[in-house]
């Protein structure tokens, strides 16, 4: 646990609050048909267009066109670029969700695979977008880009964790969380949102949520 989230777990449980965290990429910001158009202005793979390549693949790294040195430090090169996520989309109707859910279980952290980098970017998108304030917890420089989809739920499981009781659980959309938060015997409850994971529904502590309108009932019969 690094110093930064001991003084938070600190904090909230000397205050005693409890609440929730929320990932950004793909559960708040329509972050991947940004990353691949991006991607696709570097190096653009024949044969699929933007569309089948999220469906066949759905993260940047694992196009083998794009498994190269050099693809790798254009991703990182995007990753660390303020301007680059200050201008993703955001998910149609999450802003008003999480206002709601806010009410019903206080957001306490937003806790993203985004580097330290692209703090004040990531701020400047949140506030625009009105969403609550709350500690922002970024990835450290030593979760590698390889096998990243991996690593960055490693590393995000191990905060929740360490953050647990008093941050209770996360609303994210990618599924290798859920395995990986097994492994620690994760206690608190992950709402799995987005389609297709229906398969995962029955993994302890995991609610799948197709919608935030389903997170948020979801987070209301927890409560």
């Amino acid at each position: 646990m690094t110093d930064s989230i001991r003084q938070l777990k600190e904090k909230l449980a000397a205050d005693n609050i409890r609440g929730l965290a929320l990932d950004i990429d793909e559960t708040l910001s329509d972050t991947n048909p940004h990353f691949f158009e991006h991607m696709l202005s570097f190096h653009r793979p024949p044969g699929m267009n933007k569309e089948e390549m999220i469906e066949k693949y759905r993260f940047v790294d694992q196009v083998p066109d794009w498994k190269t040195e050099e693809a790798h430090k254009y991703m990182e090169q995007t990753l660390h670029s303020n301007e680059f996520n200050e201008n993703i989309a955001l998910i149609k109707g999450a802003d008003k969700a999480v206002q709601e859910v806010h009410i019903i279980l206080p957001i306490l952290a937003y806790i993203t695979a985004r580097p330290a980098t692209v703090r004040n970017g990531t701020l400047k998108w949140l506030r625009r977008h009105n969403f609550p304030e709350a500690e922002l917890i970024t990835r450290p420089e030593q979760v590698s880009l390889e096998n990243f989809n991996l690593n960055k739920n490693r590393w995000k499981a191990g905060v929740l964790d360490a953050l647990y009781p008093q941050v209770s659980g996360i609303v994210d959309d990618n599924p290798t969380l859920v395995h990986e938060l097994e492994n620690l015997n994760y206690k608190g409850v992950l709402y799995l949102y987005g389609k297709g994971n229906e398969e995962l529904k029955d993994h302890a502590h995991v609610v799948v949520c197709s919608t935030w309108q389903k997170v948020i009932e979801s987070i209301k019969n927890q409560e």
